[in-house]
This record gives C-alpha cells, structure tokens and sequence, in this order.
C-alpha cells in the first residue's frame, strides 16, 4: 500500500503545475493510478536469492578431541632381565631399532656365583642318586631302617628340585645370546657393553607388533566430563602434531577407558589401537578425534541451522521454490556439520546461504539453479 501511495504521488508531482481541463485530468489520474498499482505488484512479487544443498540421513558420530603420545601400553611391552648376575660382553642393538623374533639383542657372560650354584645343584643331584642306590641296597639285605630308605629318597626329590630350578634359570659357562622374545621395536636399553647388571634388572625394553599382538599403542588424555561417552571400539583418529606432519591422519579403534581421573593431567587416560604408520613412531605427540555415540540423523551443513526464541529451525525450499521453516533439534555438533533431529521434507535441499532473509512461504531463487 505504501509503494502505490508513493507511486501515485510522484505521478502527480510530475504534472506541469497549472489549470488542467477535465479530461486531462481524468486521463492523469488513471495513468497515476495505473502506475502505483505496477509498483505495488513489483514489490509483492520479490524474491531472495539463495544457496542450497542437498540433505540426507546417515550414521553421524560426535567427535571428542584428546590429546596424548604414540606409546607403547603396559600390555605391549617387556623388559629384558635375568635372574642372575651378568656381565654385558656385546651390544647388537641400538635405542629405537625394529627387531623380528630371534634377533640377537645382546651377548652376556654369568656371574661365576650364578654358574657356581648351578654346579653345586647338579653335584648334589649326582650324589642323591647314588646315595638312594646304596640306602636301597643296605634296605634289601636288613642292614638300612625304612626311614633310612626315606630319608635317602627325600634328599634325592630335594635335589632333583633344586637342579630343576637352575637349569630354569639358565645360567652356564661362557658366553649367552639374548634373543628378541618377539617381533618388535627396541623401546630402551639400560646397559652398555662392560656393564656388570644385578639379578632382575632391566637390560632393555621391547616393545611387541601392534597389529599382531592387538594391543594399545596410543595412550590419549580426554576431559573427564565428555570420557563418558566414549566406548571400547569407537573409531578414533588420530595425527601427528608436528607441522610437517599434521595433514596426515590414521584411523584406529578405542581398547580401554579409564576408570578414574589421573592426579597428575587431571584428565581420563584412553588408550587405542591404531595401525603401524611412518608418521606414528613411539614417541610421537598427536592429536585424536574419538568417534562417539554414532546415530542415525539428518545430515545438514552448520550454515544451514538458525535459532531465536523458539529453537533452531532451518529453511528448505519445495518445488514451487518457496521457503519452508522446519524446527529441528541438533544432536551432534561435528564441526562444519550438525547431525539434526526434525520433520524434514524428503528430497528437498537446505538453505544454507541467505537464509537470514527468509519467512515462511517466500518464494527464492536458487543461485546457479533455474
């Protein structure tokens, strides 16, 4: 109404000031009027122009960020130690080094009081033995009592016992190679050539195949408000921090949650098998988005979703193209994109351009569409 009024005034306004006959004035007004009512139909039929994209419903995750280290958990990794006192003759490995089983990782000489005691059980065996035989020939002729013949035969069960236990512990004359017990990677090696390492010290540290042995091998940091939504196998992936190495991405699963938060991070540990990558050598500081809660939603660009006072709403647009508000309720927020629960219409896109200028039932014009 205001265009035609305005319209209608600036028709007039363009009349030449003065005496108008009667029919000239008819014939002004009705120009005049015509003109205002074109506007006022110019003004009804305006349109947005907007920018839209399909939407669809698929399986969409919550993503939890974390933070942590490619190291080896206490389930990959044994130490290397020995019962009895060695002596550190040969190097053959070094810090970091990949090893497949049976890979020599070091020689190393006992100590003579480890050989001595092995010596000594197996003299004592020897004398057991011989010492039941006689016991037993003594018994049969009624020269030994049969608690003779028993103490005879306890000294031999001890014997034999205490050689047992040494051969276990498998210290001998000369010279012994220690072998890689497993494929793995050498995570620490404790001792140099020429160091004398007591009974049960660590002389290194290995740490066994992942993929083979399917255990953790990222150990991550989550904020203990959101770790509850985290579940063993969710898909986590996981990158590098370094710069140079930031683009490249491996995925992995979740292997535990912690069941308690770390006094020192304050923070819920959670570990992950992740496969073997170039960029992900033990050590490595990375950054992890864990894969939480995966659902069935709408799928919508982030630009799509407005809200006001009543909720979050987005726009679609029918085949008439008009605009049609469609109140939804966001479930996950996956950065550029939201996961959205609605009566959406099927097959119709989203706006997600120009939709600030939009109202229930106005007609649009799709950008690069008809």
């Amino acid at each position: 109404m205001t265009t035609n009024k305005r319209a209608t005034t600036n028709c007039w306004a363009k009349a030449v000031p003065g005496v108008l006959s009667l029919g000239q004035a008819v014939v002004l007004g009705l120009t005049c009027l015509l003109a205002g009512l074109s506007g006022s139909a110019s003004a009804q039929t305006s349109t947005v122009s907007v920018s839209t994209l399909p939407v669809r419903q698929a399986v969409i995750a919550q993503p939890v960020s974390a933070y942590g280290a490619v190291s080896a958990s206490g389930a990959a990794v044994q130490s290397i130690t020995l019962p009895y006192t060695v002596r550190v003759a040969t190097l053959r490995i070094a810090p970091g080094q990949r090893v497949a089983k049976g890979t020599p990782l070091m020689d190393v000489v006992a100590d003579a009081t480890a050989t001595l005691a092995r010596d000594q059980a197996s003299t004592a065996l020897a004398a057991a033995r011989r010492d039941l035989t006689h016991t037993k020939a003594l018994y049969d002729a009624h020269l030994a009592t049969q608690s003779q013949l028993d103490a005879a035969q306890k000294t031999l069960d001890d014997a034999t016992q205490a050689e047992a236990v040494q051969q276990r512990v498998g210290a001998t004359n000369g010279t012994q190679t220690l072998r890689a017990p497993f494929d793995g990677v050498v995570v620490q090696l404790n001792a140099g050539q020429g160091d004398q390492v007591p009974a049960g010290t660590a002389l290194g540290v290995l740490a066994r195949n992942v993929q083979r042995a399917q255990v953790p091998n990222v150990v991550l940091s989550v904020e203990p408000s959101l770790a509850g939504s985290i579940r063993p196998g969710d898909v986590v992936e996981v990158r590098a921090i370094a710069a140079n190495l930031s683009g490249q991405t491996v995925s992995g699963k979740v292997a535990t949650i912690g069941a308690a938060i770390d006094p020192i991070t304050q923070a819920v540990v959670v570990t992950a098998i992740v496969p073997e990558s170039p960029t992900l050598i033990p050590g490595t500081r990375v950054s992890a988005s864990i894969q939480t809660q995966p659902a069935q939603h709408w799928v919508v660009p982030r630009s799509a979703v407005l809200r006001d006072k009543d909720g979050a709403y987005l726009y679609q647009v029918d085949g008439l193209h008009r605009a049609h508000r469609i109140a939804v309720r966001p479930k996950v927020d996956a950065g550029d994109k939201y996961g959205v629960d609605g009566e959406l219409l099927k097959g119709a896109p989203v706006v997600v351009a120009g939709n600030y200028e939009l109202t229930e039932g106005m007609t649009v014009t799709i950008a690069g569409g008809n």
